[in-house]
Order: C-alpha cells, then structure tokens, then sequence
C-alpha cells in the first residue's frame, strides 16, 4: 500500500509545529492534521526561555516572533507594601544572543510556525480528529473523521502524537501517563491596561496563600494568574487583595480555571508512533517550562524523523526517548518544587513567602548575575545529552562537549554576528576551524551526505580572545554538539555518521524527489 505521506503530526500546537517544521526543512513530506475547525485565539502559555529562541533561529521563525513580543520586562515582587525590582533582560547567560526571558503569547508562537511551514508548501488540515491507528510494517494507518461527518485514512511512515494532555494518540498506543492532578487549581484571566501597574514589568505579589502574578502582554494588557479562584471577580478581588489595594482592573477576559498536572508517558515510542510535548508530560505552568519543553522535543524529534525517512538506521529513532525522557523528569522536579512555593498552603510555604522571600528577593534581584544564576535554571541553556545519538567515546574539554548544545559565540568581522548564525535546523553542519581538515576526509563527507552534512570554515581569529576550540565540531540539526575532534581525517565525524545516520541515498532523494524505500 503507498503512503500518503512520510510523517504524520497530529496536533497543530506549538510543539506539533514545530516536528513539522523540523522535518520539512530536511525535505520529508509532511501533513499535520488537527481536530479544532481553526487555530486558537487563545492560550496560557506566555513566555519563551533562551534555548527555545535558538531553537525558533535555526527554522527561520525568531525575527518574527521578536516583533510580535515584549523582550525588554522587568520583574517587581511585592509583599506587604514593600517591593523591590530586578531584569529579566541583558541577563548573564551563557553564550547566548538571547539573554532574555521573551513575553510571546502562545498564539504567536503558532502564528509564526504555521507562516514558516506555509512557504514551505505544509498547510494545516484543520478539523480532522484522529479515530484510530494501526500499523502495519513500515507504514502507520490512521483513521480520521472531517468535520462534515466523512471518514477518511492517512498512511504514513511515522506518525507523531502531539496532541496534549488528553492524547489520543497516546492511548490509542497504549502508553501509562503516570502521575497525579495537584490538589489546587490555579485561574488564569487577562486583564485590560490599567495605570496602577507599571507597563513592561512583571509582578509578583506574595500573600498568605501564594502568589498572585501580573506579566505583561504586547499588547499592554496584562496576563493574570492566582490560585484556587474560579470566576472574574475572584480573580479581580484576588489581585486587589495582594497588591494591598493599589492595583485596580476591570474587563478581565478569557479567565480559565486549570487543575495543574504532574504526568509522565511510561513510553515516548510505540512502533513507528511518537509522544512529543503535553502529550508526552505535564506539569504545573510554574517556571514557564510547558510550551518551552514541547518545542526542544520537537526539535529533537523531527530531524531523526526525517534521516529514518531517508534511511537512517531504527537507533537514531530510539535516541529520542533515551534523550528526552530524562529532560521531562528533571523539569517535572523543578516544576513541582516551583509550584510548592507558588500555591501550597502548607504552614513551611507560607512562612517562606511571608518571611525568607523578602530578604532572598532584596538580595537577588537587584544583582543581575544573581538573578541570572535563577533565570539560567528555566532557560534550557544547561540541558545536555549524555546518551543517546552523541559521541559515546571521550568527552573534550574546552567548552565544546559532545552531548551539550553549542555554544553561541560572538564573531568577530563581519556577518553572521553570532556562531548560531552559520547553523539551521536543515541540517549537521561540521564547523572546521582553521581548515584542519584534510581534502579527502572533506570531500567524502560532501559526497557521502550531501544533502544532509554542510561543512563551513571558520577561522579561529574571528572568536573571542582565549577561545580554544578542537579542529571541528559536528553539530546536529537541533544546535547539539554530535562529536568533535582535532585529527585531520575527521575520523569521529565520519564514525558518528555511519553510526547514526549511515551514508545516505540523498543525491538520489534530491534527484528523484522521494525517499527510495517508500513502498
């Protein structure tokens, strides 16, 4: 039986959009259906972490998303009257062009991955709701009903569940998604402008019974978000209340009340079927990791969808788990001690919020490296693989370690300004500094990959001062560092790409314009 197409998305989210993106771009053929008759107008999910603004670089979409968004916010806590400021911009992060906690609104984030998808000739299949799966050897039936009531099958190669908490994809699979609702709901509402709060910040008011949060919208509206209140007038009341009645709002809309939580798929792959994003864990919004979260397993997903198209062996497939999974359960921890703080009413939390959250906040925030040491454990900066489809053999020093993402450096001379600059999400690049490499290892590579490896020379002079760096570092297409070494044969690329992606039929592909082993 012929496939409709190679991968399937269910789910036009944030994080569905982006394994869709991830995945054209490295020329497989896409389709991404969802069961809402349009995209949604709105969505809870405000603010982009660092990593995932590098992440949105590399497929074409950060210029977009940075005119649509508020970049320059500062954050004000507030308790019993007393307040004190800090940055949440120009941050000390780690080699990074985006030192900044971006305010995007979740439709946004979808608005700029649907346009980048669209010049790639991917429109979305609005108000197809996904019936059933059955895979059979290489391909993955799926039964879909249109909104007019008709039934209708998509075959594809691969098929990625991106479809939130509620996934059917997920229990069509058969996957446990273990864990447990938090005892306290949250509401979160928007609030038009209003002059009692200062516009471009942040606010945090702490109170007996957690903490209330003002962040700023584009727009100048304001998103607000409290616990345990269940209509607009609590929430307005509850503002008021902690702000000890100095912050007035009126014409508060879109208010939903949310019972966070805390789950985690027992498996990312059944087959040729994949967990990405809510569909693959939850958790509270605390630390604002949930959109972030969904998009890095996108992009870690789509491109080793993509290669297994092309004929990248089943192991590459099976990195995605042995990757992702980990990152989920570290941010299910950090989410779950963020949300302790935020809303328990238990007697150690309250006394926290009422006495030991003054003077940390009046020591930190007004210290950027301070606040930057906070901001650097949501940013996704840190996040690095130690399993999976990295080098397992030695791992380098000098700040280019297989496994970790690469490192943004400013560059000297001339455009791109930045190390991130020469990469995409097209593809690995193998970045040879000082032409090391020797002749014959390049050019088997060219020919070997071409289609899928892009080599670019840069010249050591043009990093910073002091920067050491191996003779080339090969990066995958989702910015990690896949290996590095200083021999002139570029022996451990050539290793890591047999292994992991095996020589490829891409000459053929790009000729042909379809995969070979497509049934």
């Amino acid at each position: 039986m012929a496939c409709d197409t190679e991968i399937l998305v269910v789910g036009a989210g944030p994080t569905g959009l982006t394994v869709a993106l991830q995945s054209r771009l490295l020329g497989a053929k896409v389709r991404i259906i969802d069961q809402r008759p349009e995209p949604r107008p709105w969505a809870p999910a405000l603010a982009v972490q660092p990593r995932t603004m590098e992440i949105l670089r590399g497929l074409g979409v950060s210029d977009a998303l940075l005119e649509r968004s508020l970049v320059d916010a500062e954050l004000t806590v507030h308790v019993d009257g007393w307040s004190v400021e800090g940055r949440l911009h120009h941050l000390h992060l780690p080699a990074t062009e985006f030192p900044f906690i971006l305010f995007a609104p979740q439709p946004e984030v979808e608005t700029v991955l649907r346009d980048r998808l669209r010049e790639l000739g991917v429109d979305i299949e609005w108000g197809c709701r996904l019936n059933g799966l059955a895979q059979h050897g290489n391909r993955v039936e799926s039964q879909v009903h249109l909104l007019d009531g008709t039934a209708t099958r998509i075959v594809a190669r691969y098929v990625a569940g991106c479809d939130g908490p509620d996934s059917l994809v997920r229990t069509l699979i058969g996957a446990r998604f273990e864990g447990r609702d938090y005892r306290r709901a949250i509401v979160i509402g928007d609030a038009d402008p209003t002059d009692d709060l200062e516009s471009g910040t942040a606010h945090a008011f702490l109170g007996r019974t957690g903490i209330v949060f003002s962040f700023p919208l584009p727009s100048g509206g304001w998103r607000l978000i409290a616990p345990d209140m269940e209509a607009e007038g609590d929430l307005i009341k509850a503002v008021s209340r902690h702000a000890g009645g100095s912050v007035r709002l009126a014409n508060v809309h879109q208010v939903k009340s949310i019972r966070p939580q805390h789950r985690l798929a027992g498996r990312y792959r059944v087959g040729r079927v994949f967990l990405a994003g809510d569909a693959a864990h939850v958790h509270s919004p605390a630390g604002a990791q949930g959109m972030n979260t969904g998009i890095q397993d996108a992009a870690n997903l789509g491109w080793k969808l993509a290669l297994a198209v092309r004929g990248a062996p089943d192991i590459l497939l099976s990195s995605y788990e042995d990757e992702r999974r980990l990152v989920a359960r570290k941010v299910l921890r950090l989410t779950g001690i963020a949300h302790a703080f935020e809303i328990s009413d238990a007697l150690p939390f309250r006394i926290g919020r009422r006495w030991a959250a003054p003077p940390v906040a009046g020591l930190v925030l007004p210290r950027p490296r301070l606040v930057s040491l906070v901001a650097r454990a949501v940013s996704g900066l840190d996040i690095a693989y130690r399993r999976g489809a990295v080098d397992d053999v030695a791992v380098l020093r000098r700040g280019f370690r297989p496994g970790s993402r690469l490192p943004d450096l400013p560059l000297r001379d001339g455009a791109p300004t930045h190390l991130h600059g020469l990469i995409d999400g097209a593809g690995f690049y193998l970045l040879e500094f000082d032409g090391q490499i020797d002749d014959d290892s390049r050019e088997d590579i060219s020919q070997d990959y071409e289609g899928v490896v892009t080599i670019k020379q840069i010249a050591r002079s043009s990093l910073p001062p002091g920067t050491r760096t191996p003779s080339y570092v090969l990066v995958r297409p989702d910015g990690y560092i896949a290996t590095a070494g200083d021999d002139p044969d570029a022996e451990r690329a050539l290793r890591y790409l047999a292994r992991w992606v095996a020589p490829t039929t891409s000459r053929e592909m790009l000729e042909t314009g379809r995969t070979p082993d497509l049934p």
